[in-house]
């Protein structure tokens, strides 16, 4: 069996309108579904969660090219703690665009603050800013390697994992 693909990625928001709002402005998402867990309801989920007596909104927003990212919002709320790169854990999402120096004047003047400028690494540019929550968001430019990982990349996976990259798949 194998995976499709990667689903969605999930994000905790303080509010969820108003992210539903900021995602759709900058970069165009849409929201295509939510709902509302109740504090019963989500008594079964504590496992999941670690909240108890928590209300949930929940919903899906899509991205112009297909991919989802699901946003959450929980009451009562708790302060929110910014990613540690150097712990395991998920610590950002990135936006694949193209032309990042147009994208950061635009959202610039939209009043975004980015966490650093710019930066160029093997080909690709990329930055990161953070979004009402402080979440942080990448927007990167593959140039050359967009197209070659969209219809290249199995067949290259598959190759550097017999290859340079077998050592990471075990003996």
């Amino acid at each position: 069996m194998r995976i499709k693909s990667i689903c969605h990625a999930g994000l905790t928001v303080s509010d969820f309108s108003a992210a539903v709002r900021w995602y759709h402005e900058k970069f165009g998402f849409l929201l295509v579904s939510e709902d509302v867990l109740e504090p019963g309801e989500t008594e079964a989920l504590f496992p999941l969660y670690r909240v108890s007596g928590a209300r949930v909104r929940m919903g899906f927003l899509r991205a112009p090219g297909g991919s989802v990212l699901e946003l959450f919002e929980f009451e009562p709320k708790e302060a929110g703690r910014a990613a540690v790169w150097n712990a395991p854990g998920f610590t950002h999402v990135a936006f694949n665009v193209s032309d990042v120096e147009a994208w950061c004047e635009r959202l610039r003047a939209e009043g975004v603050e980015f966490v650093a400028p710019p930066s160029k690494t093997r080909g690709t540019e990329w930055v990161f800013l953070r979004d009402p929550d402080g979440n942080l968001v990448e927007l990167i430019d593959l140039k050359a390697l967009r197209p070659a990982l969209r219809f290249l990349g199995g067949v290259l996976g598959v190759l550097l994992k017999r290859g340079q990259f077998a050592a990471h798949y075990g003996p």
